[in-house]
């Protein structure tokens, strides 16, 4: 049925479909939300500027403790992932974000101060709305000079209640936790007596050492509960994504095989100059997101931690790096082994044309997805619970340029079509002679390395990945590798490009929109170089493989694939 129904639609209906799919979700969207009840957390967006943050923080914490003139400040992007993910479940989101957002925010400007001469370092949570100062915690290294009071000013209890006080509240409304009122980390713990939300009671969290208060944490904690499902939801998303990297450590070394096998049909150079585009991409990236390596950090500064995770990362991109590079080396001389050019590359007549014809098919295909995805998304919000929160490892705001993040989609373009579709459908083919299974296993595994996204139920992303998978699968059999990854490159570009828009800030939104038109100029701009600078003859049929197939005389383009793979010899 699925098959009848894709050879029978023209792509431009399936766009329009989408189109009609994507804003028609919009639009009957808000009469299906309830008021009262939000089940996911709506954007929310910064009003000040990180630098106001910063010259707040270092004004706070200049009042309270010594600073020198020197220090070094970083202003970090941070969310209480736990807490909205239980309000959010429990559908208490709109609730607290009446009650209590505006003093107690989920999202904040976290501003971490290194002051090396005092061997102190201090993090300060500021509200992004509004620039108050409602969390702060120093640190000092096992070096630094200790800065003591005397013992009239050292109870821990007198300092907490002073403290309580200076940060607006009022001590008498707070009871001290269990016998010590002391948590893990060894903080004293006040547990209001009023303010609740759900199981969630506020806590203030406070630490002291040497005679002075040293922390102090207003907090909602999620509910033991809350934590132990989610703990296990963690762990199904961990175990599906180290499944998922098992799988393709195999297909790698399956293509490794294939390549031994034939070598001497293999062209070495193939796939050298998207292998190349897919790193540099990517590795630039990693640097792009040294901010939001550094949220991860421990109580002294972060940079030496997220140096050390940049330098792990690093390793790991350029192993992916080989894995694409053997993917497109092994894929290609499978499918040319079928008698199918999956993947026509510079040297071949069609090559230009090919690419322009593949990019059109790319951003009708990517519409149709696109409206798909949100049917999705709406259908598992409202029917099946499903929620997300915001993950300061994966935000735009902890991006040193912002304005480069909508590059990855052609890093995930290049080296996932690569492995799920030209190798993964490729080998999966070879060893169950099953067109369906063929495009439904490499879409499986893609879809679980897609689960360690904040979403929840986590088997939701799995679901809808896999559906997206089948949709790839069927446009790469269909037109082949070039389109497959123009679709999946216009789909990452539009969805990362309105990320970049929603930020509010006119610089981003004019970059956003620009993100949006990237792949038709790729498209455009390669056809037309290769018109003009490709002068070499075609090359020869290589050693041993069938001939590359003709060109349709009527488009000037491969002949395409029906749906299906090629028959085997």
């Amino acid at each position: 049925m699925l098959k009848r129904f894709y050879s029978a639609t023209p792509l431009p209906l399936l766009a329009v479909i989408g189109l009609l799919l994507y804003f028609g979700v919009i639009i009957v969207s808000p009469f299906f939300r309830d008021t009262e009840r939000v089940d996911q957390a709506p954007p929310n967006t910064p009003e000040v500027s990180k630098q106001q943050a910063e010259a707040a923080a270092t004004d706070f914490v200049r009042s309270r403790f010594k600073l020198s003139p020197e220090s070094q400040t970083n202003v970090l992007y941070q969310a209480y992932t736990a807490i909205s993910g239980y309000l959010q479940k429990e559908h208490l989101y709109n609730q607290y974000a009446k009650r209590y957002g505006d003093q107690y925010p989920l999202e904040y400007y976290e501003v971490e101060i290194n002051d090396k001469r005092y061997g102190t370092t201090y993090y300060v949570a500021v509200n992004y709305k509004t620039l108050q100062i409602f969390s702060w915690e120093r640190s000092k290294s096992p070096a630094a000079k200790s800065d003591a009071v005397s013992s009239s000013e050292a109870d821990p209890a007198r300092l907490a209640e002073q403290t309580i006080r200076e940060m607006g509240y009022a001590p008498e409304q707070f009871t001290r936790s269990g016998e010590q009122g002391r948590d893990r980390s060894g903080a004293l713990v006040y547990v209001s007596k009023t303010e609740q939300i759900g199981a969630a009671k506020l806590e203030l969290r406070l630490g002291v050492s040497g005679g002075q208060a040293v922390s102090f944490k207003p907090v909602f904690p999620a509910p033991d509960s809350f934590i132990s499902w989610q703990q296990a939801q963690d762990e199904r998303s961990a175990l599906m994504t180290r499944i998922s990297m098992a799988a393709s450590l195999m297909m790698t070394f399956a293509a490794l095989i294939v390549i031994i096998r034939y070598r001497r049909q293999v062209r070495f150079g193939r796939g050298t100059v998207l292998t190349m585009l897919f790193l540099a991409i990517y590795l630039t990236n990693n640097f792009n997101m040294l901010p939001a390596f550094r949220t991860m950090h421990g109580s002294g500064p972060s940079e030496p931690e997220a140096a050390i995770y940049l330098l792990i990362m690093n390793i790991f991109i350029t192993l992916m790096a080989g894995s694409t590079y053997l993917s497109f080396l092994a894929g290609r001389q499978l499918w040319l082994n079928r008698g199918w050019n999956a993947w026509p590359v510079w040297r071949d007549p069609q090559f230009g044309s090919e690419t322009r014809t593949a990019m059109v098919r790319g951003y009708l295909i990517c519409l149709f997805i696109l409206g798909v995805q949100q049917v999705m998304l709406f259908i598992a919000s409202e029917a099946f619970d499903v929620w997300a929160v915001s993950e300061p490892t994966d935000s735009i705001y902890n991006m040193r340029v912002p304005g480069l993040f909508p590059l990855m989609a052609w890093a995930a373009a290049i080296s996932e079509e690569a492995v799920y579709r030209l190798l993964g459908i490729a080998l999966v083919l070879k060893l169950t002679r099953s067109r369906a299974l063929a495009v439904l296993l490499p879409s499986i595994i893609w879809a679980m390395s897609h689960t360690q996204y904040p979403i929840y139920p986590v088997y939701t992303r799995l679901i809808e990945v896999t559906v997206l998978g089948l949709v790839f699968g069927w446009a790469f059999l269909r037109y082949g590798f070039l389109t497959a990854m123009f679709a999946h490159a216009a789909m990452d570009s539009i969805l990362m490009g309105l990320s970049l828009m929603y930020t509010g800030e006119p610089l981003q939104i004019a970059l956003g929109a620009l993100y949006l038109l990237v792949p038709a100029a790729v498209g455009w701009i390669i056809a037309w170089l290769h018109g003009r600078f490709n002068r070499r003859p075609p090359a020869a049929s290589l050693p041993g493989a069938p001939p590359l197939p003709e060109a349709s005389p009527d488009s000037g383009r491969l002949t395409p694939i029906k749906f299906g793979p090629p028959a085997s010899h």
